[in-house]
């Protein structure tokens, strides 16, 4: 048995991208849990991959799945030891948990107010593809916008917004303006009370399918965009679109989030020629920044069906990397409606 051999298997099982590293990411992340969510998070491989290797793993006598876990057996231990794959070990900062940025620097009382907001929110809902980041993700989120130089004086646009970004940034009182744009009647609403409760003027929500092209008045209005797109090419690409048009131009940013679960590397390589194909460079990519609170509707999730483990989550698993771009070169994007289902492609695994 070979890491090639494997490697091979997987592309004549598989219509998705499969890295020659992904096997060995995967022993990696097997040698260090034997919990199913855990080696989805360690591996950083896309979980359509990911599955699939698992079953043939097992097929193979590499690993044995027994009492909700899984693990390897001598026989996959040999293979990591002939391979020199040693366990997955994590070297993040713990006072950051690697976002590099201090959200102390939004002083404690924007931070227990959020928290105090936050807790009232609504539930994330399976319909719009929603599932919202911890508390100290969205602060953070906006610390590093702040340490960007992105947030004071600034007109900044979020696109989708059950992460509550807009909030944050209102609450520091730093931006000139702030617009939340959603679906999400819940979210409109909910913004909305908390714009009148807190008297965040410079606070206001729109709704807004992001399928049909933005209203006008957004167009060209803004310094910067914040948003966390379905991660599909074509719903990342419209949800992205729309941040870039909403910019005033040159010199304008950008932020977005992109998981290892749901986009192999070749997906992270389409989206970053389509960010330069349309005048953007990527100026900050930190990995793991952002981190997702377990959503309830975990067991309809298309990949459910997929994993050779079925038990919930203990802990944090889904996780993505924060992007910041730069609009160097503004082109002119086509305005369209976009019909049908944008969220899901064959590597969509939380729809």
């Amino acid at each position: 048995m070979t890491l090639g051999y494997l490697h091979n298997e997987l592309l004549k099982r598989l219509r998705v991208y499969v890295a020659p590293r992904d096997v060995e990411r995967t022993l990696m992340a097997l040698r260090s849990s034997d919990h199913i969510w855990e080696i989805v998070e360690r591996s950083q491989v896309p979980m359509r991959v990911l599955c699939t290797l698992l079953e043939l793993l097992n097929e193979h006598g590499l690993v044995d799945v027994f009492n909700g876990s899984i693990k390897l057996t001598e026989l996959g231990e040999r293979l990591c030891e002939e391979n020199d794959i040693a366990p997955f070990t994590s070297a993040l900062c713990k006072s950051c948990d690697g976002r590099t940025v201090d959200i102390n620097a939004l002083g404690s009382s924007v931070i227990e107010e959020f928290k105090r907001i936050s807790s009232e929110r609504p539930e994330a809902i399976q319909e719009y593809d929603q599932g919202f980041v911890t508390d100290e993700t969205t602060l953070a989120r906006v610390t590093f916008m702040l340490h960007r130089g992105d947030l004071h004086g600034k007109e900044i646009a979020v696109i989708g917004d059950d992460d509550l970004v807009s909030i944050a940034c209102a609450l520091t009182g730093k931006p000139k303006r702030v617009v939340a744009l959603d679906i999400d009647e819940r979210l409109i609403s909910f913004i909305g009370s908390v714009r009148e409760r807190y008297g965040l003027s410079n606070l206001s929500v729109v709704r807004h399918d992001l399928r049909e092209p933005l209203p006008d008045w957004m167009v060209g209005a803004f310094d910067v965009f914040f948003t966390d797109p379905t991660e599909s090419f074509i719903g990342f690409k419209v949800f992205v679109e729309r941040g870039l048009q909403c910019l005033k131009g040159a010199g304008c940013s950008g932020y977005f989030g992109l998981t290892h679960v749901e986009s192999s590397l070749n997906k992270w390589r389409n989206i970053q020629r389509f960010l330069l194909e349309s005048g953007a460079v990527i100026t900050d990519i930190v990995d793991m920044f952002n981190h997702y609170v377990n959503w309830g509707y975990i067991e309809r999730m298309r990949s459910w069906c997929w994993l050779p483990v079925k038990v919930h989550p203990k802990g944090t698993w889904y996780k993505s990397s924060l992007y910041r771009i730069e609009w160097l070169e503004p082109i002119e994007l086509p305005k369209v409606r976009y019909d049908g289902n944008i969220f899901e492609d064959e590597e969509a695994a939380t729809t």
